[in-house]
């Protein structure tokens, strides 16, 4: 039988590289297996902050409900104002 996936959560937020703090809209999907938690998903800002980001490979993402994850991130295309993420929340 196929698993059903939860849609994935939106909202705004903040996205900290090197202790600046960025407004971001976010897309994530937690993900639970084996008493773990995962978190995967994107990020829409400023293009030169999703590239210093994307340069970094790190960042803190701040939720709007005030939970704060810190992330890797792994794709960013030059000039987009979308980066993705991954996490072990």
């Amino acid at each position: 039988m196929a698993k059903l996936l939860k849609p994935p959560r939106t909202g705004q937020g903040a996205l900290l590289i090197a202790r600046q703090s960025h407004p971001v809209a976010f897309e994530i999907r937690f993900v639970g297996s084996r008493g773990q938690m995962s978190a995967k998903g994107g990020v829409t800002g400023a293009p030169d902050a999703m590239r210093d980001a994307f340069k970094r490979g790190h960042a803190r993402l701040e939720l709007d409900d005030g939970q704060a994850l810190e992330v890797a991130i792994v794709a960013h295309a030059e000039g987009s104002p979308t980066a993705y993420f991954d996490t072990h929340a």
